[in-house]
């Protein structure tokens, strides 16, 4: 028998919760499952919360969302018996009358005082989640407690205030006991607080994040170079901070590192090393920054980088597509204008270009030749002129303007 469970949730929590290992994090669920299926109710929660997504552990933990999953291990471990899977089926709201009827507890607070007890001894994971019950108010069903419980309302509200306020020192020892997961809500606490109980206190909020950076947390150190980065004469140090984040596996972190080196702002301007970063950073398929700006460098071409339109519509369409991003729809619309790595198609760059709600001088080019070359729409010269004009900045725009002539009639025609 484990510290505080069976050895394999033990274990299991140290794999996936006190660390930032994707090898130990897979090898985890494996050994979950089979201890779930062998009757341990524990294991069976916690292999609930591997399939739940992303948000129920690190980002980058090599789990599939599986919400029929989800719902047999959170069932399977509340009849096996499990204490945290009662708890655990509340908050997501699966702890229906039919449930609370199966579980082996007289009633869910003496579910709560067997996970109070593992957080009293020192568990980390049943530390956070008795803040959690909180936290998320979750302690007013388990008390049984409502409004007429109370003399007044005021009474109410003050209870609901202390309740909300008891998450902390739970959530506080998780956090640097070394759950960096167990931060989580406590930010939330500080930097949004609860209406009409908690007022949102920023400066404890990046306490907070400046904690998880310092204990190593490369979630909450990616966090807290998101902040540094605005902070004047801090900015270096969140590049290289991010980089850290980075390099423990926040592949998302990649983006602040490459961006800094294509700038070359704060760091020494190195396009072929940003572009390294980029490529570290595309290993996560969900990424948009690292997308964005590898397919800005392979557009321009430059300083190291090979010129590659294809590779760059490639990259657009994943932050477009994936993302909804609409950030590099002026250079993905040129690509599709002039056919540039890609079939020529102006009617997908008029779409392109006109989807953001905002213009470069890029897209008001391409719109400009578009309209007045009636490129996939009617010929419509004083439109195009007007985009035209709207890039007076722009070399390519002007050159074109002087295809263009104004009649004494007032008309645009060609000249």
């Amino acid at each position: 028998m484990g510290k505080y469970f069976s050895d394999v949730v033990d274990k299991a929590l140290e794999d996936i919760y006190y660390c930032y290992d994707n090898d130990r994090a897979k090898a985890a669920l494996a050994a979950l499952q089979s201890a779930a299926a062998a009757g341990d109710g524990d294991a069976s929660y916690i292999a609930s919360r591997c399939l739940s997504g992303p948000q129920y552990s690190w980002g980058y933990h090599p789990y599939p969302e599986d919400d029929d999953g989800v719902e047999y291990y959170v069932r399977q471990s509340i009849r096996q018996g499990s204490a945290m899977g009662v708890l655990g089926a509340m908050r997501c709201g699966m702890l229906t009358p039919e449930m609370e009827e199966a579980m082996p507890f007289q009633n869910l607070q003496e579910a709560w005082n067997v996970v109070k007890e593992k957080a009293d001894a020192g568990c980390l994971f049943a530390q956070n989640m008795i803040g959690n019950t909180y936290f998320w108010l979750d302690i007013v069903r388990i008390q049984g407690k409502g409004p007429e419980s109370f003399p007044n309302k005021d009474g109410f509200g003050a209870y609901l205030r202390d309740c909300t306020l008891a998450c902390i020192p739970w959530f506080e020892k998780a956090f640097r006991g070394g759950m960096g997961f167990a931060g989580r809500n406590l930010y939330n606490l500080y930097n949004d607080g609860e209406e009409g109980l908690v007022p949102p206190q920023k400066e404890k909020a990046l306490e907070v994040e400046r904690l998880g950076a310092q204990l190593g947390y490369p979630d909450w150190m990616e966090r807290h170079a998101r902040t540094l980065i605005k902070t004047s004469g801090r900015e270096k140090e969140a590049i290289e901070l991010a980089a850290a984040a980075a390099k423990k596996g926040q592949l998302s972190a990649w983006y602040q590192v490459a961006n800094g080196y294509k700038e070359g702002k704060f760091v020494q301007k190195d396009w072929r090393y940003a572009m390294e970063c980029c490529e570290k950073g595309l290993a996560d398929p969900n990424a948009i920054g690292c997308a964005n700006i590898a397919g800005e460098m392979l557009f321009l071409g430059g300083d190291g980088v090979t010129q590659d339109y294809a590779r760059a519509v490639q990259l657009f369409h994943q932050a477009h597509d994936k993302g909804k991003n609409t950030w590099g729809n002026d250079m993905l619309g040129t690509c599709y204008l002039f056919g540039l790595g890609c079939q020529r198609d102006p009617v997908r760059a008029r779409a392109l270009f006109e989807e953001p709600k905002y213009r470069t001088d890029l897209s008001n080019y391409g719109l400009g030749l578009i309209y007045a070359d009636g490129l996939g729409v009617p010929e419509d010269i004083k439109k195009g002129v007007e985009y035209l004009q709207k890039a007076p900045n722009y070399p390519p725009a002007q050159e074109a303007l002087l295809r263009f002539k104004k009649t004494l009639f007032g008309k645009w025609v060609r000249r």
